[in-house]
């Protein structure tokens, strides 16, 4: 049997917040397994943050693909550098600095019911900038009537940002819930509302 490399991962700061994007992902195929947002509590500095969230990023890993987080992942941080291509981490730190649709091209795995997969396609195709409503979004999956079962997609996407949740809100228009609070949401809500074009 073939040993897979070990996971990678790499990060952004999300320019006038406190928040830092993460990802990680498999080296051989670039493709993002888990990912999410980083925010500090009280004063914590923006490392501990990092490692907290990697941490709760690898115990979802290991609940939901075992053989995925049995990979283990490389400690140090995939960082952009001048002329070496790093799709996950050029794509991060390019959606960090505006480029806001530079996480659509990456290559996602999770694992997830069929309804579940079919509502994280959808959640890709929903433009920055432009939120739609859980039960829009359960439209968007051709299943009008399932909205609690697109808020549970959303509840249990693992690749959060690369997987846009946060762009799913209320019908009254409020943030709705994000695993990383409502002001990181609505954080990356108004970063993208800045940049789309």
């Amino acid at each position: 049997m073939d040993l897979l490399p070990e996971l990678r991962w790499t990060a952004a700061a999300l320019p006038a917040t406190d928040l830092t994007l993460v990802a990680v992902y498999s080296p051989e195929d670039d493709a993002v397994r888990a990912s999410g947002v980083a925010v500090p509590e009280a004063a914590e500095p923006h490392a501990a943050a990092i490692g907290r969230l990697l941490e709760t990023l690898m115990d979802r890993l290991e609940a939901l693909d075992p053989a995925t987080a049995d990979r283990e992942m490389n400690p140090r941080p995939v960082e952009p550098r001048e002329g070496v291509d790093q799709p996950v981490a050029d794509a991060l730190a390019a959606y960090a600095a505006g480029d806001v649709a530079a996480l659509d091209a990456l290559a996602v795995v999770q694992p997830g019911t069929a309804f579940r997969r079919r509502a994280w396609d959808a959640l890709r195709a929903v433009a920055p900038g432009s939120p739609v409503t859980y039960a829009g979004l359960a439209e968007r999956c051709g299943a009008p009537k399932a909205v609690r079962a697109a808020g549970g997609a959303c509840a249990a996407n693992l690749t959060a940002v690369v997987v846009p949740c946060h762009r799913v809100v209320r019908s009254d228009g409020g943030p709705g819930q994000y695993l990383y609070g409502t002001a990181a949401k609505e954080a990356l809500l108004t970063h993208e509302a800045a940049h789309a074009g």
